[in-house]
């Protein structure tokens, strides 16, 4: 895994286009020459003079009175017609939890690229952002921009470094500095014209990127496992008192408490869990044809995550309704569907299999079970594998009760309780 991640700014980390093809509109309606914003995306990513020139024929004069009122519209309103890529946030917090220094080089002005990540709260995420200065008339170009990063960051092992863009300019800055480059292909620039210019690899997706970034699959895996952890704990959806447990509806006496509902409320914990639901059915599942949630706390997980993925989804009741068509599945499911089960949490399983075994009699094939969290109780497990239903959660108890102690929320010593708790919940001498 490469310790040092440079990433371009427009079409890599937030899709810019709109902003920055309506004030190349407003540019060149300025200098008498009428383009709609729709034809103008090859303004996204190259230098404003190269691209005035290139496409224009402008002099060098018009040029610099062309980039002045690109940016004279930009500082007013442009910067704000934009929008990040779904799954960035969960990515740049994934990259920093394993330990890589994180920068940023762009053409644009350095304070447009720091007022932008710092708008949609990924500026915390870069040690560094490296732009143009403000009385650039032309911005940086890619190589200068790359070196003067760099440079700032104190990074001088290229074989370390990585730089990712979105187009030619990005690939070629990159090998004119001597770092690999990755392209993606979800931004502005082609494969053909990422390829062509001699990108290292390409990332179709977001998540893609991911997996070439973080190349290893177990240190993958347990990475999401940590970050999800730190996000329940953060926010506390998951929290402990083991001096004072907790009563399930069940009767069980319990030293922790789960509320996944509360990601719901939190943007960027609900995007790394719902872009790690659909990761892990991309990885697990990817003949799945319908996400079902179970009711009530699985249905918001699994729409959102349906939508990620552009699946369909419905949701099963805890019993039919007794009213109207007195349905216990809601939503349209064909015989034969392939289905995931998108649930919260997993303690001792019986629920959970409860929707499995409904929605086997409707006659769909189950794949499997995602989950935000499980507890890897010996009941729920034994449950699963006699119900020969598969579950992969994004986190786990173990994971959580060491985190907790990592980061002070409960006592080191505390651990062993809770696994004491995990193992047989029956058995209450943990609590003493």
């Amino acid at each position: 895994m490469k310790r040092v991640v440079l990433f371009d700014l427009d079409g890599t980390l937030t899709d810019s286009g709109p902003g920055i093809t309506a004030a190349a509109s407003a540019a060149l309606a300025q200098l008498g020459i009428d383009v709609p914003p729709e034809r103008l995306a090859h303004f996204v990513g190259p230098p404003l003079d190269e691209t005035f020139r290139e496409f224009y024929g402008l002099s060098p004069e018009r040029t610099a009175e062309a980039i002045g009122a690109f940016r004279a519209y930009y500082d007013r309103q442009g910067w704000r017609e934009n929008a990040v890529y779904p799954g960035i946030p969960a990515l740049l917090r994934a990259l920093k939890a394993a330990g890589c220094t994180l920068l940023v080089a762009t053409s644009k002005p350095e304070h447009f690229a720091l007022r932008i990540l710092t708008h949609f709260g990924l500026a915390d995420c870069f040690d560094l952002i490296c732009g143009a200065p403000p009385d650039d008339p032309q911005g940086m170009k890619k190589p200068t921009v790359l070196r003067e990063a760099l440079r700032r960051a104190g990074v001088s092992a290229l074989s370390e470094a990585v730089m990712v863009g979105d187009r030619k300019y990005d690939v070629a800055g990159a090998h004119a500095v001597g770092l690999a480059a990755v392209g993606v292909l979800y931004g502005y620039g082609s494969r053909a014209e990422l390829e062509a210019a001699g990108a290292d690899a390409l990332a179709e997706r977001v998540a893609d990127l991911r997996a070439l970034l973080i190349d290893e699959k177990e240190d993958s895996v347990m990475e999401t496992h940590t970050l999800i952890a730190k996000d329940l704990l953060r926010i506390g959806a998951v929290f402990f008192r083991p001096e004072q447990p907790f009563t399930w509806a069940s009767g069980i006496k319990s030293p922790v408490y789960c509320d996944n509902r509360l990601t719901l409320t939190a943007p960027d914990v609900r995007g790394d869990v719902e872009n790690g639901l659909a990761q892990l059915i991309r990885t697990h599942y990817p003949a799945a044809e319908v996400l079902m949630g179970t009711s009530t706390a699985g249905i918001a997980h699994a729409a959102i995550t349906a939508h990620l993925l552009g699946l369909p989804m419905g949701y099963v009741r805890s019993g039919a309704k007794d009213h109207g068509r007195e349905n216990r599945i809601e939503g349209r499911l064909e015989p034969g569907q392939k289905v995931v089960v998108v649930e919260d949490l997993i303690s001792t399983a019986g629920s959970v299999i409860e929707v499995v075994e409904a929605l086997r009699e409707a006659g769909a094939e189950v794949l499997g079970i995602v989950s935000i969290f499980t507890y890897g109780m010996r009941r729920g497990l034994e449950r699963l594998a006699a119900a020969h239903a598969e579950n992969h959660s994004l986190t786990n108890f173990d994971v959580i009760a060491r985190v907790a102690a990592d980061e002070g929320y409960i006592r080191p010593e505390d651990v062993r309780r809770l696994l004491a708790f995990r193992d047989d919940p029956a058995d209450k001498s943990w609590i003493g």
